[in-house]
């Protein structure tokens, strides 16, 4: 089952402002596309010439015409022209002279030489041409794309791969000779260590055994370049495709069971643009994908990512997320190729935000150029618009419950809920945390993820760091202990009903030997309101239970301490203690972490409550109420009965 929304836009809270949606169970959407025999030379299919990397000379060629029959697609090629000249005044890149990464270096060079590239086949200007062949010859002079972190050598890898096939025919004998050459002794060397029988023989390459981004970043930069040289390097063209078509499921398999990933939304676009990549450079170059786009889970993830998304446009940003989401090209192929319709639609209307962009201010997109390559036509045919459900849980390593009021509302509830392994890649000690939006403004904050460079950061070292423990996450901590790295606490109950939603997540191991059992419930109620509750059982004896909420919001409080009102954009949020009914109070603290290296979380502060319970066994209930005509008034107070019970 594949869902889609097509949005109207205005503004970030594209997703919501008015929408259309497909709910639709397809025999194509779900049964696997054939693929060829796994024998056979992969090569005996090969597409003759250049270009045959996404798109042919023809399919190029026609895009003009497409265009003036398409007004998106002439937005997209009309944004390609003014960054393509935005571009002809910026500097080549250059090698850092201190330091070993080339990322940044890399991005720019992909953005650069697919726009100018894209640019030269719909015009002709050899302007364009110039500047992509400057930029390709400038990495050729590199001593090296940095293999100790093999992500530079991927995205350069797949730089000069397109850029090398899309100019193919008009490049000079010696551009060819330069960028082949750079392409076979700074990527392609690496291939038959990568991809040998046993497994890689350069620790370097330890990507083909993973199944994050990686698999897909580094796979995919290896594949462009052994398509772009299969007639000039056959051998390794055929050990990379091997490769391939071997360590690509298990980056796949991560999107199992539901197409949610891991990593979040924002690595999961990363790692997904590849994913795509990947397919598409194989049936462009080869004419099959060899069955890589055959997984349901896969074929959902678009879902996934409308899920996380809330009405304010801003993601669920768990774990190291950005809560602002880049439009990826990805999606217009995933629309295009399993539907339905409605997909289609809700592609191009987030293509429409990002081709409205001034020149220069293509941010992360630098696969802007495959939104022309891949944009469907809009259907002829108006969609119809059955009730789209509110309340999604996608399990996982990471079990995520999300909830809403309502679709279509700009000022709608939203509330994402976390769960699952702390092991995760790019996790936090964020077990029991979540994001809340109301009006148009999101109230409880997730703070997303420090600096890189700080030390240890992706070691053991990571945890002491304020953003990344469950110190600064919305969360209950018995005492101040840290959450176990490798605890796993799953959601263990889901409802969803009109009236009501919950998910209830089983947080003890999250702390071991700090209670018996320590349950968190969030439940939206009323479709107006949110219930955070806490059951405690066989406390530590004189261990307090902290409870923490990060907002940007002005906080007031009431006399008694039981109440604050957050104030934000000119509008309201009451939070109430419902219980226990006395030894729990209200404060408002600072964010600012241990160390002066760390972000130092300027704009928020810390709701808390510090509850020191006269028992072992406590119920610790918080509910939050946005506020305001949109709201209706006089609700009565839920009752309070166990977590564990709540249907």
């Amino acid at each position: 089952m594949l869902t889609v929304v097509r949005p109207t836009m205005t503004g970030f809270g594209f997703l919501c402002r008015a929408m259309v949606v497909i709910l639709a169970t397809s025999p194509f959407l779900l049964a696997g596309l054939p693929g060829p025999a796994s024998g056979g030379d992969p090569l005996a299919t090969l597409r003759p010439g250049h270009p045959r990397l996404l798109a042919t000379a023809a399919e190029f060629a026609a895009l003009p015409a497409r265009a003036a029959q398409d007004p998106l697609l002439a937005a997209t090629l009309a944004r390609v022209r003014q960054e393509a000249d935005f571009f002809l005044g910026a500097p080549v890149m250059k090698r850092p002279l201190t330091g070993p990464l080339l990322l940044d270096q890399s991005l720019k060079a992909q953005n650069h030489i697919l726009i100018c590239a894209l640019a030269f086949r719909i015009t002709g200007d050899h302007r364009y041409r110039d500047r992509a062949v400057k930029e390709m010859i400038a990495a050729a002079a590199f001593p090296d794309w940095n293999p100790t972190d093999f992500l530079n050598v991927a995205e350069m890898a797949t730089a000069l791969a397109l850029g090398y096939d899309w100019l193919y025919p008009d490049l000079t004998d010696r551009e060819r000779n330069t960028i082949r050459r750079a392409l076979r002794e700074k990527a392609l060397v690496f291939a038959p260590a990568a991809y040998a029988p046993g497994g890689p023989t350069d620790g370097r390459l330890w990507f083909t055994t993973t199944s994050h981004n990686w698999n897909q970043v580094c796979n995919g930069g290896l594949l462009a370049a052994a398509l772009a040289l299969a007639d000039e390097e056959p051998e390794l063209a055929r050990t990379v495709i091997a490769g391939v078509r071997q360590s690509l499921p298990r980056a796949i398999a991560a999107y199992k069971p539901d197409g949610a990933l891991p990593e979040g939304p924002s690595f999961g676009e990363y790692g997904t643009a590849y994913q795509v990549l990947d397919v598409a450079m194989l049936d462009s170059a080869l004419g099959s994908c060899f069955g890589l786009d055959e997984s349901p889970a896969f074929r959902r993830t678009a879902f996934y990512r409308l899920a996380v998304q809330s009405p304010t446009g801003l993601a669920f940003n768990y774990g190291d997320g950005d809560p602002e989401l880049d439009v990826s090209p990805a999606y217009i192929w995933l629309a295009h190729h399993f539907g339905p319709p409605a997909a289609v639609v809700h592609s191009r209307a987030l293509l429409a935000l990002a081709a409205a962009r001034k020149a220069g201010a293509s941010g992360g997109d630098r696969f802007f150029a495959l939104h022309a390559l891949w944009l469907p036509p809009e259907p002829a045919v108006p969609i119809p618009a059955p009730d789209l459900p509110l309340d999604f849980h996608f399990r996982g390593p990471v079990d995520l419950a999300i909830f809403r009021s309502a679709w279509g509302d700009p000022r709608a509830l939203f509330v994402g809920f976390k769960a699952g392994d702390n092991s995760a890649i790019h996790g936090h000690l964020d077990l029991g945390s979540f994001v809340l939006d109301a009006d148009d403004v999101r109230w409880a904050v997730d703070l997303g993820s420090d600096n890189y460079n700080l030390p240890g950061y992706h070691s053991v070292r990571r945890w002491t760091y304020f953003r990344l423990n469950n110190l600064s996450h919305n969360t209950l901590t018995p005492g101040d202990a840290l959450q176990g790295p490798k605890a796993i606490a799953p959601i263990i109950a889901f409802g969803s009903r009109p009236d009501r939603a919950f998910a209830v997540a089983d947080l003890t191991p999250a702390y071991p030997g700090a209670a018996r059992k320590i349950i968190r419930g969030v439940a939206l109620l009323d479709r107006a309101r949110v219930l955070v509750q806490d059951d405690v059982t066989g406390l530590q004896s004189g261990l307090r239970l902290r409870w923490r909420l990060i907002t940007s919001s002005k906080v007031l409080l009431s006399g008694d301490g039981r109440t604050a009102t957050l104030e934000q954009k000119g509008r309201t949020l009451r939070v109430e203690i419902l219980a226990p009914s006395d030894g729990a109070r209200f404060s408002v603290g600072s964010t600012r972490p241990p160390t002066g290296d760390e972000n130092q979380n300027r704009g928020t502060v810390m709701l808390a409550i510090e509850a020191t319970p006269t028992t072992a066994d406590v119920s610790l209930a918080v509910l939050l109420t946005p506020v305001g005509d949109h709201w209706p008034a006089g609700l009565a107070r839920p009752e309070i009965q166990s977590a564990k019970e709540w249907k």
